[in-house]
């Protein structure tokens, strides 16, 4: 059975899917956005909320200051609230190596005109009273944000459908298909969907997806988890990155994770690709614990079924909920009694050198990538959906997008990380 033919179909209905079909319904691009379970279910709604120019790969930064501008408008424009909150983010450091490797990145954040400095241990106490650390200093970028992810991607879609924009939520895409060079369009669960342009924007679920059409994304999942704890006095209106990572809500909850670790539960697909993963594994190894479960279990029986996932739900863990709660009392011993109110965890989907793809492909042509966010999809979306309606309406991107090529993983030399933080 054939579904109806939409002009672009978008494929994730995550905050990079729902940011590309706003932008496409502001110049007036019919589109439709197929999610197998529900708009803003998995890792869009359970991120951290940094918006964040701060520590960036040098590819990424200046894509990062426009979203910067943009997220500073975006209540106004959608007419809805986010928890915009623009007051700074902070990152401690424990070491003169990292505060000189801070030092070094304020000679790029100066090519932008960021307002970021570094900070001494002295002032530490002026800016988060209260807090008892060994940290030798941070760095800081007062015009950095946060706001709530649960909220914006859902405003996104809200304001795309008003323009026409449409979406169908419980639709697999269980493959792309393609015919002379071309992308002809989507396989979903009810059936074939013609189109002219599709669109990957389909997170942890991306790789299986590409590799329909012949094409190679390297990317793993890593699993992070994250706490709500119960109200506390206020500590301050910036988002802070430390041994604990953390942000305050406006009823004084703070959403907390460890700043150091996450999980990663092996895929049977991880096993051919790990060999690209090895720099990051040999730099950040120690942060990292390796599972061999129930996914890779089920990675070996059904492969890529996402039907039979509407929603990718991982445990949170709860060593790291320990730890960021041990980190949090230990920071700020005076905040008297604070407890985990909740926890989840949402799978972040890397590639080998925590760079997005952004391209609009040749071989294919009419399909357009806009995956592997690698933990900065939030502050990225809606940058990365204007970039991509803009790629589709034909017009030239107003940022070097060499960087985010896909074809920058081929070959035998693996690609190593240069973000900061």
């Amino acid at each position: 059975m054939t579904q109806p033919s939409p002009p672009v179909a978008i494929v994730g209905g995550g905050i990079i899917g729902c940011a590309t079909a706003y932008y496409l319904a502001r110049r007036n691009i019919p589109c439709a956005v197929y999610e197998k379970g529900s708009v803003n279910a998995e890792q869009s709604s359970r991120a951290w909320g940094f918006v964040r120019q701060q520590g960036r790969d040098p590819a990424e930064l200046p894509l990062m200051v426009e979203s910067n501008r943009i997220w500073q408008g975006l209540e106004r424009e959608l007419g809805e609230n986010l928890g915009w909150r623009q007051e700074g983010i902070l990152y401690l450091a424990y070491s003169e190596r990292r505060m000189a490797e801070f030092q070094r990145w304020l000679e790029l954040a100066r090519q932008y005109q960021l307002q970021t400095r570094l900070v001494s241990r002295r002032e530490l106490p002026q800016l988060l009273p209260g807090i008892h650390t060994d940290a030798v200093g941070g760095m800081l970028t007062p015009n950095d944000g946060h706001a709530e992810p649960p909220l914006v991607a859902p405003a996104l879609r809200r304001a795309a459908e008003k323009l026409g924009a449409v979406f169908h939520e419980g639709c697999a895409v269980n493959a792309l298909y393609s015919a002379g060079g071309r992308i002809k369009g989507i396989v979903t669960e009810v059936g074939a969907v013609r189109a002219d342009t599709v669109v990957c924007a389909a997170g942890a679920w991306s790789r299986p997806l590409l590799k329909t059409v012949g094409l190679k994304l390297p990317q793993v999942w890593l699993r992070g988890t994250c706490t709500r704890t119960t109200p506390v006095r206020p500590l301050t209106g910036m988002a802070v990155w430390s041994k604990v990572a953390f942000r305050q809500a406006p009823d004084g909850s703070l959403n907390i994770a460890s700043g150091g670790g996450g999980d990663h539960d092996l895929l049977a697909s991880d096993i051919p690709q790990s060999w690209q993963f090895l720099p990051d594994i040999l730099e950040h190894g120690r942060k990292l614990s390796l599972h061999l479960g129930q996914p890779f279990l089920e990675s070996l029986r059904g492969g890529f079924q996402p039907q039979r996932q509407r929603t990718l739900d991982p445990a949170p863990s709860p060593r790291w909920e320990r730890e960021a709660m041990n980190a949090l009392r230990e920071t700020f011993p005076e905040l008297g009694e604070v407890r985990v109110a909740r926890s989840w965890a949402g799978y972040i989907d890397m590639t080998p050198d925590m760079v997005p793809v952004i391209e609009a492909m040749d071989k294919p042509s009419g399909l357009v990538i806009a995956t592997g966010m690698s933990g900065h999809g939030f502050g990225f979306g809606p940058v990365v959906g204007k970039v991509v309606a803009g790629l589709i309406a034909g017009e030239e991107p107003d940022f070097d997008l060499t960087d985010f090529r896909l074809s920058r993983f081929a070959g035998w030399r693996p690609r190593r990380p240069r973000a900061l933080v």
